[in-house]
């Protein structure tokens, strides 16, 4: 029997700087079973895709195809091609903390191009730190970018979330399966080619999703549907916050045509037993708070045997 070999994923997007703990905590786990797991971040990966000099070549060569539709911002900032594709690298250096020294520089004027989200945002009180003041440019320079490429590109794109609202209006699967049936984006490709490396290095026996907030929804989908297309005897497991409260009570089977299973709730025995099962050492019939689709119909399974795990049992997070 071939050993199990798991990669979880975080599908864009949460908040760039704080990493969601809940694949660390899986891996750290599941690493304690003997279990090979790889984890990844795809929302940063697919961020600094676009926040590199490459991705805002692609940006801008975009918005020239239909310059003419273009708002009067974009058009601006189109203007100011040149600075972006400069100074984005030593932005990025900066929020990463890796040249502190390039603070002073960066809240010099006529170092960054000024967009919209400095309007009104260009002076400090004497008490904030030049370090601060940097960082808070910084910011804006990237929000400016993020703005651009939502209002031209594709209105999926955010900060912090991708797609939010589709995830937060999917009350049927309507919507979702409309927005996965759309040509992929230029931040959609971006992000199908991080997974794909990530999945052709691991060549994983199972995909676990972790879909903690709305605006994670149609990442993972999009994931999924890539997963199904090309590996469609690959499992696929969903968990996390969002799949926890909203899909709790789901009942349309076309979910299942992009995932195999719905976790619930603590993720370490759902994930071990649907292992197990994969590696014929548990029924089916026996998974753990999880559903699956049988004769075109969802159906819950929750061995009650199974109890969760305590904290000395989870390991630590990785």
């Amino acid at each position: 029997m071939r050993s199990p070999r798991v990669l979880l994923l975080i599908p864009p997007l949460t908040q760039l700087n704080t990493p969601y703990p809940s694949t660390a905590y899986l891996t750290g786990f599941l690493e304690t079973r003997g279990i090979r797991a790889e984890q990844a971040d795809l929302g940063i990966e697919m961020v600094l895709r676009l926040f590199n000099p490459e991705g805002l070549r692609h940006v801008f060569s975009q918005l020239r195809t239909h310059a003419t539709a273009l708002p009067n911002e974009a058009i601006r900032m189109m203007r100011a091609e040149r600075s972006y594709i400069q100074m984005i690298e030593p932005v990025v250096s900066f929020l990463q903390g890796r040249t502190p020294d390039a603070a002073p520089r960066l809240i010099e004027p006529g170092v960054l191009p000024q967009g919209p989200r400095f309007r009104g945002r260009k002076t400090f009180p004497r008490a904030v730190s030049i370090d601060d003041r940097a960082k808070q440019w910084a910011t804006f320079f990237l929000e400016d970018l993020a703005d651009l490429v939502q209002a031209t590109i594709t209105p999926h794109f955010a900060m912090s979330r991708y797609a939010e609202h589709i995830g937060r209006s999917a009350s049927s699967f309507d919507q979702i399966a409309k927005a996965l049936a759309a040509p992929a984006s230029l931040t959609d490709q971006w992000l199908l080619e991080s997974f794909w490396t990530h999945f052709e290095r691991v060549k994983p026996s199972l995909v676990g999703l972790s879909v903690p907030f709305p605006g994670n929804v149609y990442g993972a989908f999009r994931i999924a549907r890539a997963i199904k297309q090309r590996y469609p005897a690959v499992p696929v497991a969903l968990g996390g916050g969002y799949v926890n409260t909203e899909l709790r009570r789901v009942t349309d089977p076309r979910v299942f045509d992009y995932v195999d299973f719905i976790t619930l709730d603590n993720g370490e025995r759902p994930l071990l037993s649907l292992i197990e099962y994969l590696s014929g050492l548990r029924p089916r019939q026996s998974l753990c708070r999880t559903m699956y689709r049988e004769k075109n119909r969802v159906v819950y399974t929750d061995d009650p045997s199974s109890t969760d795990f305590t904290m000395n049992e989870t390991g630590c997070p990785t």
